[in-house]
């Protein structure tokens, strides 16, 4: 039996305008790794991740490191009970 985890994360500092959302998309699309990774107002950065815990654990380490040109300050991470199942991992914008 294949478990899914579903996770909110909000990852502050400089993480926007660094390559960040396509950083993460690319990771999570290695590890299969569903939902959306996104900007916000507020200079931070949220990702809906869905997939089996310990991919869904790489794609949140990926977020705690980030890419060359970001600074990562500080990471929440929120398990969520999805009301939907992702079936691709988007960037939006």
């Amino acid at each position: 039996m294949n478990h899914i985890v579903t996770h909110l994360i909000r990852v502050q500092g400089r993480v926007q305008g660094v390559g960040f959302r396509q950083y993460i998309h690319n990771i999570a699309m290695e590890r299969s790794v569903t939902g959306w990774i996104r900007n916000t107002g507020d200079g931070s950065v949220e990702a809906m991740l869905q997939g089996r815990p310990g991919d869904v654990g790489s794609v949140e380490a990926a977020c705690r490191k980030g890419p060359p040109l970001s600074r990562v300050d500080n990471v929440d991470c929120y398990p969520v009970d999805p009301d939907v199942r992702y079936e691709t991992f988007d960037v939006r914008h």
